[in-house]
């Protein structure tokens, strides 16, 4: 039986599956040379597949490539003067059926504008994917209502699509995959042990937030959503700049705080920020790099990665942690009460 915690589980293996359908693949150039024909670069996606952009935005603007990051939902009713245009249209949907997608392949349609379609989605049969100059497909399979193993493996696409526009996907891209899949099995290994700090700290809390910093973005937005769909526990995802102002007025021992203490350029001002939670009562658990004697606090490592894949371990955290308090609760992960894994209604 498919449940939530085996879709979690098969990650490993799926991140394996793609290096094997994608690695030296010809899409990749056909993505280069399709890039360098437009001047705008427009990412957007819904959801888990929204979020799962960040790390891709972020990397584009470092490589000097400007991109514009929107909701499908706010682009078709707000910035649709964008599907207008000649660009660069990267959708990234699992199902490639919800409501907002089919609105933007009406726009082009209607409109006769020239976007240039890349479709990132679970399989190669629906909608977006059929209506997309070039397909990038998870191959993940099926899954509960939950997105686990279809973000993870639409980072690790987004990754090496980032990549291939600027003209700087490597070699070592493709070796640094197999570190993160071996990564991420040894944590799933053993998960109940590796969880159990974070858990006990956050079990007593009624409201739950999720911080980082530039491509961790991607994980404190997503990992709220899932403990929102999974535990119902209210929770809300932040960068450390955000949350410092204003949001830090919630803190209070019934509040829990997930701060992703990722290693790079901002790892100092995640860490003086996880300390500073602490210290104002907050219910704290860090998921990265260990901070040296800092007030009691839940901790998660993971094995060194490539730094670009990170958010493919992080993710781990809040995944485990909402299985084991959705058990609590008597919560069945996946089954959705007002809204559902595809979204048909705006």
């Amino acid at each position: 039986m498919m449940t939530y915690l085996a879709n979690i589980l098969e990650q490993p293996a799926v991140l394996r599956s793609q290096l094997q359908r994608y690695k030296e693949h010809d899409i990749w150039q056909q993505i280069q040379q399709a890039s360098q024909n437009y001047q705008t670069i427009v990412l957007t996606g819904m959801g888990a597949s929204f979020n799962a952009l960040y790390p891709t935005w972020f990397y584009l603007h470092q490589q000097g490539i400007p991109a514009v990051h929107i909701e499908a939902s706010e682009l078709i009713h707000y910035s649709d003067a964008l599907l207008k245009q000649r660009c660069l249209l990267v959708v990234v949907s699992q199902s490639g059926t919800s409501v907002e997608i089919g609105r933007i392949i009406e726009r082009v349609q209607a409109s006769g504008s020239q976007p240039f379609i890349i479709s990132v989605t679970t399989e190669p049969d629906n909608n977006l994917a059929e209506n997309s100059h070039l397909q990038l497909c998870t191959q993940a399979g099926a899954e509960v209502g939950v997105a686990t193993k279809t973000y993870t493996g639409t980072l690790l696409l987004l990754n090496w699509l980032g990549r291939a526009i600027s003209g700087q996907l490597q070699p070592q891209d493709y070796i640094a995959v197999e570190a993160v899949a071996s990564a991420s099995e040894s944590i799933l290994k053993n998960w109940q042990n590796w969880i159990e700090a974070a858990y006990q700290q956050i079990q007593g809390t009624t409201y739950v937030a999720l911080i980082g910093r530039g491509p961790s973005l991607t994980s404190a937005l997503n990992g709220g959503l899932i403990l929102k769909e999974v535990v119902r526990l209210p929770a809300e995802g932040f960068s450390g700049g955000r949350f410092r102002h204003g949001p830090m007025e919630l803190l209070s021992p019934q509040v829990g705080c997930i701060v992703f203490t990722t290693p790079g350029q901002t790892l100092d001002l995640s860490q003086r920020l996880a300390v500073d939670i602490a210290k104002r009562g907050g219910q704290l658990v860090t998921i990265g790099q260990q901070i040296t004697d800092a007030p009691p606090h839940a901790h998660l490592p993971y094995p060194e990665v490539d730094s670009a894949l990170i958010p493919i371990l992080e993710i781990l955290g809040p995944q485990l942690l909402a299985a084991k308090l959705s058990e609590d609760r008597g919560l069945t992960p996946g089954e959705f009460r007002w809204s559902g894994k595809v979204v048909h209604t705006e």
